[in-house]
């Protein structure tokens, strides 16, 4: 994630309220995007009732301590020569004008002058990047899943199907191996939030319900719109008390297991055969997945040389049951309202008035375009809460899209 804007007055409430609520400055920076010291600062401020002091210089103007001649020596060099820095123009004032460096402000000083007086002639910088935490190790039976799928496995002489693994790493049971039908012209597709679910939900009643899952950033995982808003995937896991883990951008070395897992059953099941249908290639799955868990000696770091469910017979199942004819009733939304609690998000309003958050739009007020907002769910409402970002005005919408039917996939029972 990129280096992130000031916090707005909600997020600062927000570090107040949290802390207040027990959790730890730790905690709460990782929520916000934000350093450690910025929460603990923010957290002092409103803890003790102070303001802070203003920032910067007196509004006196800048370099105003400086000849007229100066300042404008060096926003025209800046204008003329777009890509030279601070430590360029003031070689060329020395040179133009016969002064020293004592003479001349900071780098620092003159950068904030070129973009007060000359901002078309800066440089857009790029943004540093935070570096993506490594998702951590499984240590027990169904901690954890890895899900990835394969694509374009050849079935007859012109089809070809998707497979969609998931493995437990730490005991290399293969938790499922499904295959699903491609019907596009290029042999590939990405699979559907709903074909996840539906061999998820098949897997969560043979094992068991897992502690986590971890998934790459596909669109079916983490949503179409922005990155910072759940996705109904996760929303679905949060409510069945699975925690989402997500790989690093890129990474596929994250997933080491169900990377190896592919070549495994591959080798074992459709490399060396043919099939005529996509349930052929099914049944067939299901059979070598059979005697791999319960027969193959796996090398598995773990299983030393012994079939899966010999090494680890406790990974037979998770002890979370799971019954798909009382999902509506297993899934918890109060576990899912205060996940979204637990967020706020900055968002810009459109010219049209409108703020868009988890692939839907709210109209907060053709007066309000172009400002930025602060947004938070309102468990008790179902509601979100758009404030400004000076607290000067906000305004409450009913949430859209974020009912059990939508995070389920389907009408109730």
């Amino acid at each position: 994630m990129t280096a992130r804007a000031p916090l707005t007055e909600a997020e600062k409430q927000y570090v107040y309220e949290r802390k207040q609520q027990g959790a730890t400055l730790s905690r709460i920076a990782q929520e916000l995007a934000c350093s450690q010291e910025t929460a603990r600062k923010w957290w002092r401020y409103q803890r003790d009732g102070k303001q802070p002091r203003a920032r910067g210089r007196p509004k006196t103007g800048i370099l105003s301590t400086y000849p007229k001649e100066i300042r404008a020596q060096a926003v025209q060099l800046k204008q003329g020569h777009p890509h030279w820095g601070p430590a360029m123009v003031k070689l060329e004032m020395i040179r133009q004008m016969g002064l020293t460096v004592a003479d001349l402000p900071s780098d620092t000083r003159l950068w904030a002058l070129f973009k007060e007086k000359c901002p078309e002639a800066i440089q857009p910088r790029q943004r540093r990047h935070y570096r993506e935490k490594v998702p951590p190790k499984a240590h027990c039976a169904h901690e954890c899943w890895e899900i990835d799928e394969k694509e374009a496995v050849r079935v007859g002489e012109s089809e070809w199907a998707n497979i969609l693994n998931v493995c437990d790493p730490f005991t290399a049971v293969v938790i499922a191996c499904r295959a699903f039908e491609t019907t596009t012209e290029k042999a590939w597709r990405k699979l559907a939030r709903q074909e996840v679910q539906d061999t998820l939900r098949e897997s969560f009643q043979r094992w068991g319900l897992p502690y986590k899952i971890q998934t790459d950033h596909g669109k079916k995982y983490v949503g179409n719109s922005q990155a910072s808003f759940p996705s109904l995937t996760t929303l679905w896991f949060v409510g069945l008390g699975i925690e989402h883990t997500l790989s690093r951008t890129h990474r596929p070395t994250d997933q080491p297991h169900v990377e190896r897992s592919h070549r495994t059953v591959g080798d074992m099941a459709w490399k060396d055969e043919s099939f005529d249908s996509v349930e052929q290639l099914q049944a067939f799955l299901d059979d070598r997945c059979q005697q791999y868990n319960h027969a193959y000696p796996s090398r598995a770091a773990h299983c030393k040389g012994q079939p899966p469910l010999v090494a680890h017979p406790q990974a037979r199942h998770s002890g979370r049951t799971f019954d798909p004819d009382r999902e509506w009733e297993l899934l918890d939304m109060q576990r899912v309202d205060a996940y979204l609690a637990s967020f706020v998000w900055t968002r810009s309003v459109s010219r049209n008035g409108q703020v868009s958050i988890g692939r839907h739009q709210y109209q907060v007020g053709f007066s309000h375009a172009d400002e930025t907002v602060s947004v938070r769910f309102v468990p008790g409402q179902r509601a979100f809460c758009f404030q400004a970002s000076d607290g000067s005005w906000s305004v409450e919408l009913p949430a859209v899209g974020l009912d059990k039917a939508d995070i389920i996939g389907r009408t109730p029972p």
